[in-house]
């Protein structure tokens, strides 16, 4: 049953916080396009109606997006600024030149020579949200209501129309699935098409109400720390059927570094949901929560793992819901809850489980009750 993590989420200081929005209205006859690259380095979409920028960024290594928007070719003039102090660059983008000309006084510069990047004009919504924990790309632009919800669904905040376009193509607004045919390497899904494991993913919550009591609930009091630059440990229900059986739970995780887009130089929080049955190809994923609290080295928290019979699972730190996904749980008898540690020391405290909302206890470590242990690189296996 041991899982083998990597762990990467996209955070940083701010470079600006909440912006002031001008609603327009502009009669436009005619539209450019807008293409929207993507800096996988840096965390940041960039959005440009110049082609031949386009493609020079896409030389360069830029993820070219396709089209992000039909602009309007009159109206209300936007204005992009960039940021030259945030790791990697920044760009900004508003409908005050008041705005943009604070900005500059404070160090960022004009872009498209302080002239209009675009225009506001026609009937859809362009929406903006902003990332408190990010320095680059701490802005987003788009007339996808399912993305701006999604980001919104993991902590990014306001959720404003920034500016009116003249639309987008169906085909451009479609969801999509979360990180799909992204994986790391560590494992055989490395290579594996719409493989969600070894990802590292802001996966919006499924939506579901589960005011009922979980089928199974396991929680304790958990501290983590460690000398290593690389150490965690997992809180985990596992299915003991076999590796199809299914793994769901939260980890403590630390990596060295000052790298924000690794969440590096603190111990962060990750939903780990394998479910039953899904294989090498299936959405077995680590979500890092970008509201989930922040840990400090040896504090302990209250590690909280739900299972519900409707197939869905959540976590939760010190009361705070840090996921909550479809998944599936095929225990094969007694659950077992699963401790594993690397380059770590961890104290586990007060110990509970429950099934259907009334408590099971006592834990148990081989024939002995547990109710308080100390670990240093080794995995407990916990039965109830």
């Amino acid at each position: 049953m041991k899982m083998k993590n990597l762990l990467m989420v996209v955070g940083a200081a701010a470079t600006f916080g909440a912006v002031s929005i001008i609603t327009t209205q502009v009669h436009a006859d005619t539209s450019v396009p807008v293409y929207r690259l993507y800096n996988k380095n840096t965390g940041e979409h960039f959005y440009t109606k110049n082609s031949a920028e386009r493609a020079n960024l896409n030389r360069v290594g830029w993820r070219d997006e396709g089209l992000g928007w039909n602009s309007a070719t009159s109206g209300k003039a936007v204005y992009r600024v960039y940021n030259p102090n945030a790791r990697g660059g920044d760009h900004y983008y508003t409908l005050s030149k008041y705005e943009a000309q604070s900005l500059v006084s404070k160090g960022w510069r004009w872009d498209n020579g302080g002239k209009a990047a675009f225009y506001s004009g026609g009937s859809t919504n362009l929406y903006v949200a902003y990332n408190p924990n990010a320095q680059s790309g701490s802005h987003n632009y788009t007339t996808n209501t399912y993305e701006q919800n999604s980001l919104l669904n993991v902590g990014w905040k306001y959720g404003a129309v920034a500016w009116k376009t003249m639309g987008t193509p169906a085909a451009t607004v479609a969801p999509k699935k979360v990180d799909i045919n992204v994986t790391g390497v560590g494992g055989s899904e490395q290579s594996v098409p719409g493989s969600y494991r070894f990802l590292y993913s802001n996966k919006a919550f499924d939506n579901k109400n589960l005011s009922t009591p979980a089928a199974i609930e396991f929680s304790a009091d958990v501290s983590l720390s460690g000398g290593s630059s690389d150490y965690e440990n997992q809180f985990v229900i596992a299915g003991n059927s076999g590796t199809t059986s299914g793994q769901i739970g939260v980890e403590l995780h630390y990596q060295a570094g000052n790298d924000s887009n690794f969440a590096q130089g603190r111990i962060n929080v990750t939903t780990i949901n394998f479910p039953a049955g899904a294989g090498t190809s299936g959405q077995q994923f680590y979500s890092v929560k970008t509201n989930a609290p922040r840990i400090a080295n040896s504090q302990s928290v209250r590690l909280q793992v739900k299972y519900f019979t409707s197939g869905y699972m959540q976590t939760f730190v010190n009361g705070t819901l840090v996921g909550q996904y479809k998944s599936k749980l095929v225990p094969g008898g007694n659950a077992y809850i699963l401790h594993d540690y690397t380059n770590a020391k961890s104290t586990i405290k007060n110990i509970q489980v429950k099934k259907n909302g009334k408590i099971v206890n006592p834990v148990t470590q081989g024939s002995s009750p547990l109710t308080s242990q100390t670990f240093t690189n080794k995995t407990l296996v916990a039965a109830y």
